[in-house]
């Protein structure tokens, strides 16, 4: 029985058995018992569903997080752009910090990939989660060859190219 047939059929019994309509007092204890019946089962539904809201409110939260971490681990904060469409590295000092910041991003991000995946498989955002999981460690690979010791002006078509990622 769903919501709204329980709660009619409840309300039509209270109904029937209003004490404003019979002068008996075992009208009013069958009238008082469907009331608190009422009363629990409401409440109860109303749990179940603040817990259902709160599970599909959890789940966007930790891919929201993972996407927010997701977007620091791109390539171009290693360059900076030349006009003539080339990337020159930045100094080492620079490179090392920003280094540092991509592989904080790499471990948070995933965490929060494979809490939506573990915990929320069924979520609308687990497959999403499982194909990022997979591309960071793709792209954890490419950035594992990365030498910060190297100053060194790249194309960025070849850039792109050598990481295998592809323009939208």
């Amino acid at each position: 029985m769903n919501k709204t047939d329980y709660i009619k059929q409840l309300k039509g019994l209270i109904k029937k058995y209003h004490p404003d309509l019979h002068n008996d007092s075992y009208c009013e204890s069958v009238y008082n018992e469907i009331t608190k019946k009422l009363v629990n089962k409401l409440n109860e539904l109303k749990t179940k569903e603040n817990i259902h809201a709160n599970t599909k409110e959890q789940d966007y939260t930790y891919y929201k997080e993972g996407i927010k971490y997701y977007k620091n681990i791109h390539p171009n904060s290693f360059y900076k752009r030349n006009h003539d469409t080339t990337f020159e590295t930045k100094p080492y000092d620079e490179l090392v910090s920003v280094l540092n910041n991509i592989y904080l991003s790499f471990n948070l991000s995933e965490h929060y990939f494979n809490l939506v995946v573990s915990e929320y498989p069924k979520s609308s955002y687990a497959e999403d989660s499982k194909e990022k999981i997979k591309l960071l460690k793709k792209l954890h690979k490419s950035y594992e060859s990365i030498k910060i010791e190297e100053n060194k002006i790249v194309d960025s078509t070849g850039f792109m190219n050598q990481m295998e990622l592809k323009m939208m």
